[in-house]
């Protein structure tokens, strides 16, 4: 793919990911992808023919690239564990904007998401765990224990920045990131 053609590509993902954030599957709407996308109906069917719920699952595609490669990337470092959650917790901020920014995972969880994209979130908590686990039991947390920590660390970034966004107040999504090192590691 060309540079400009990847940049377009790069930019109505973002715009996707934005739309999708904002109202969730059912108030996301041709009319708003359009407005944000700068592109015409047109062009989003032919770059998605099925529809919204093709939009919904290449958000999430995107969002799955940027968690793997950038967000959760140091995770897999041979750096100590501590370091490796520290440059994560970096990342997260950056990623959710210092708590500003909803999670395109719970908006486009509700009632009214197509299976399939709710069975695509559902796999991507499950490999967001799966990375938490990783480090809790390379900081010498037995496997069992780790589950549990990874789980709770994941509900508390979630449930945070829905506190976040509801309260206009991202203090608790600040906090559940401080609380990271208890949560994985005892630290």
């Amino acid at each position: 793919m060309a540079k400009t053609e990847t940049a377009e590509a790069e930019k109505v993902l973002g715009s996707l990911i934005s739309v999708f954030r904002d109202h969730g599957f059912e108030g996301a709407s041709l009319t708003r992808f359009t407005e944000s996308s700068g592109l015409i109906k047109a062009s989003l069917y032919h770059r998605f023919p099925r529809g919204k719920e093709q939009m919904a699952l290449a958000a999430l595609t995107e969002v799955d690239r940027i968690f793997a490669t950038h967000v959760l990337a140091p995770i897999d470092s041979k750096e100590d564990p501590l370091r490796r959650l520290k440059l994560v917790t970096e990342r997260l901020n950056e990623f959710y904007e210092g708590g500003t920014q909803a999670c395109l995972l719970e908006t486009l969880s509700s009632a009214g998401t197509p299976p399939s994209v709710r069975t695509h979130v559902k796999n991507t908590l499950d490999f967001w765990i799966a990375k938490f686990m990783k480090l809790s039991r390379d900081g010498g947390i037995p496997a069992k224990e780790a589950r549990v920590r990874a789980e709770g660390a994941v509900a508390a970034i979630e449930g945070a920045l829905v506190i976040s966004r509801a309260q206009e107040n991202n203090k608790e999504f600040k906090r559940s990131l401080e609380s990271l090192p208890t949560r994985l590691l005892n630290r």
